[in-house]
């Protein structure tokens, strides 16, 4: 019964919960062990436990696992919505002088973006996973500036600030105030482009279908 109660337990936490998490509820290492060996719940990775029927999610065992990352450039714009591109590397933001210890390993390819504790928490959000489970991850703000940003000092792929930024204006819930205070933060203000369809929009009301700046 201990192997239910766990797997009910971890559902309700949205079918991933960690060692902590079900020790807290009350259930110790030998119930959690049992309920492992009768197949009542799986492991993700170490201390990550989900409900048989959750599927491996690659972003919920990052956050997990590696509780300082957040989610950021070209996953955080999948995971947003901005990009209906599943990034072939996923890409996280941790602060300077965090070491989270055996993820390269676990994830060779990863992109790996160190900020000052200053810049850190800036625009972070939780946002749920293909899968529906929720990850830290940056706001849409946050990520565009992160993408301009990155286009600024080591280039980044054209289709992708294309679609992106795009997308993001033509976003009913978009924060222009708040994304030019994140590119002013990030020290990509400059580099900030309003698209020719906003600028037209602000004139007489011509209804004119205007092409982006963006290249």
């Amino acid at each position: 019964m201990a192997g239910v109660d766990i797997s009910e337990q971890i559902n309700g936490l949205g079918g991933i919960a960690t060692s902590s998490e079900l020790k807290s509820a009350g259930f110790s290492a030998g119930a959690i062990a049992y309920a492992l060996e009768t197949g009542s719940i799986d492991r993700l990775t170490r201390g990550v436990y989900c409900a048989p029927d959750v599927f491996e999610d690659d972003f919920a065992i990052i956050s997990y696992r590696w509780c300082k990352c957040v989610f950021s450039h070209a996953s955080a714009l999948y995971l947003l919505g901005l990009s209906d591109r599943l990034p072939s590397e996923q890409h996280v933001t941790v602060p300077r002088g965090y070491n989270p210890k055996g993820l390269k390993n676990a994830y060779p390819g990863i992109g790996m973006h160190w900020v000052s504790s200053e810049l850190y928490p800036l625009g972070e959000t939780t946002v749920k996973t293909p899968v529906g489970n929720t990850v830290r991850c940056y706001d849409a703000e946050r990520s565009i500036a992160d993408l301009i940003r990155q286009r600024k000092r080591d280039g980044a792929d054209a289709q992708l600030v294309r679609d992106s930024v795009t997308g993001y204006f033509k976003r009913a819930d978009k924060d222009l105030p708040k994304l030019a205070e994140m590119c002013e933060a990030l020290g990509v203000r400059d580099e900030l482009q309003v698209p020719s369809s906003l600028r037209c929009a602000r004139r007489s009301g011509s209804g004119r279908s205007c092409r982006s700046t963006w290249r």
